[in-house]
């Protein structure tokens, strides 16, 4: 923009008043800190104003780090209060003479700074130290009687108004400045000050002469109604100029896949469920026949809590079922875990260790109380919480998918076919089924996909039908087929990353998650 007259009426008022102090005071920079006490303005406003100015090309911003001296942590009680010199001078103009002990308390000042006091008034020849009967005592001198104030007080002050003086400045001060560095009254630090100056095309405007007129910079109803338009400029837009990138809000990739598969189980008529985070042992094991002494319940493998220590079962005749099955079997044809049951153990607070939980919660809750019956389909997608060594393919917190279902006529090959389509839907064709043990499920399956860009079967879930001595104590006599896989393994697949923590936490690169494409289309052949 070479127009001048244009660029005039493209300013804002606070770009006038900043080009109005550089044509009064015949300057061509400043520091903008500087700028904002002498116009006893916010800092931000000015930085704001040149920050626009410099977008125009009429000034330039410059950062400089410079070393200034600034009040400590430990000199910040003096603000209220003299130096401890000054206060012992003051305190013996009016006493004259006082012993060591009388003073100390009179002026309640702690004993290091009352031996800093003493040593800086006897070395200036303001007071002297005299012994009588065994006893010593401060006296000032006719020298300390004559000073009011301490030139250490004088230079306080002065960082009490400025705050901050740049060392190079702060050098007039002399040896006051080093005695007070030496105590830890002062301190240095750097800082980064910004200095305006102008461009020559900001010369040539501030040379030309900046117009007194009142601008309008919006248009409101009221203005257009009154006319007032009509009466002052209206500032111009430079539409054409570069304006700084902002970035919309978008979803996290672990988020677009939780979407993608909540859409999968909808459209196969499946109902979502959700339950809590923090669960009790019962619905997180024992309700679905894992064994008190499983390694899985461990602490080296489980997050137990402190506070409440122990949770609740209102339904007591389940309580009973769920000892007697797991210590006999009952009457489900199974001899048990032969071995005594706990219900304090099985009570115990934890973070859930699978969203096998919430299936189970669904049985207890729904399906034993009648209502709902078979045939019924869920499924579930949240978070989880185990006691993992977190590396490249293990996180502490993490999510799971789950799903069930009950009904008439379920076989291992109606499981299998409800994970083909699922997975089909997700764009995997290619899987392998491989055996298994789970405590609560036979039989059982781990499920394997292919990965042409790694060329190795990538494990991507676990399956299976739920045993009687699961099934029993809610009363299900259908067969019910279930299965569950992590979400991150699987979002790493689909964006091809190696690293499941580049997903979340800190070495989650926040560019890539702007930029990331969206899972759509075939993500294997």
């Amino acid at each position: 923009m070479t127009d001048l007259s244009e660029l005039i009426n493209m300013l804002t008022e606070s770009e006038r008043k900043l080009l109005e102090f550089f044509q009064q005071r015949k300057l061509e920079t400043i520091h903008e800190d500087e700028l904002a006490k002498t116009l006893q303005t916010d800092i931000a406003e000015i930085s704001r104003s040149a920050l626009w100015l410099e977008n125009k090309g009429i000034v330039r911003r410059l950062k400089e780090e410079i070393e200034v001296l600034t009040i400590s942590g430990k000199g910040r009680k003096y603000l209220n209060s003299p130096l401890p010199e000054q206060r012992l001078l003051d305190y013996l103009r009016e006493r004259k003479k006082a012993s060591f002990d009388e003073a100390l308390k009179s002026l309640s000042m702690d004993f290091n700074e009352f031996n800093a006091a003493l040593g800086k008034l006897s070395r200036e020849k303001l007071i002297r130290i005299v012994k009588e009967n065994e006893k010593r005592y401060i006296q000032i001198t006719e020298k300390g009687l004559s000073v009011l104030e301490l030139p250490t007080s004088q230079v306080f002050k002065e960082f009490v108004k400025k705050e901050e003086i740049p060392v190079d400045q702060a050098k007039k001060y002399g040896r006051e400045i080093l005695d007070l560095l030496r105590r830890g009254i002062l301190t240095k630090k750097r800082i980064t000050r910004i200095r305006i100056e102008l461009t020559d095309l900001g010369r040539k405007l501030v040379k030309m002469g900046i117009p007194k007129i009142e601008v309008i910079d919006s248009l409101t109803p009221e203005i257009i109604v009154s006319r007032e338009w009509q009466k002052k400029k209206l500032r111009w837009y430079d539409v054409t100029s570069k304006v700084p990138r902002t970035w919309g809000g978008r979803k996290h990739p672990l988020h677009e896949i939780m979407d993608l598969i909540r859409n999968i189980f909808l459209e196969m008529g499946f109902m979502e469920m959700r339950g809590p985070w923090v669960e009790i042992a019962f619905w997180n094991m024992d309700s679905m026949w894992i064994p008190q002494d499983h390694p899985a319940r461990e602490m080296q493998a489980t997050f137990y809590l402190k506070k409440p220590i122990r949770g609740f079962v209102h339904d007591k005749e389940l309580i009973s079922i769920v000892k007697e099955i797991q210590e006999t079997g009952g009457d489900t044809g199974s001899t048990g875990w032969q071995q005594p049951w706990s219900v304090e153990e099985a009570l115990r607070t934890l973070l859930r260790t699978h969203t096998t939980a919430v299936t189970f919660r669904v049985l207890g809750f729904i399906i034993r109380k009648g209502i709902l019956k078979p045939p019924v389909k869920f499924f579930c997608i949240d978070r989880v919480f185990r006691n993992e060594t977190i590396d490249w393919k293990h996180l502490a917190e993490f999510h799971q998918v789950e799903g069930f279902v009950a009904a008439k006529g379920l076989t291992l090959r109606s499981l299998m076919g409800y994970i083909k389509e699922f997975y089909r839907k997700m764009g995997i064709y290619k899987l392998r089924f491989k055996p298994t043990y789970n405590p609560y499920t036979e039989p059982s399956m781990e499920i394997f996909a292919w990965h042409p860009k790694v060329e190795k079967w990538i494990e991507v879930g676990n399956s299976g039908l739920f045993r009687p001595e699961s099934l029993r104590p809610y009363g299900i006599n259908v067969p019910v087929i279930a299965w569950g896989l992590a979400v991150e393994r699987l979002a790493a697949i689909i964006y091809d990353i190696e690293d499941i923590r580049r997903l979340v936490g800190p070495m989650c690169d926040v560019n890539w998650i702007r930029w990331h494409r969206a899972p759509v289309g075939k993500i294997f052949e």
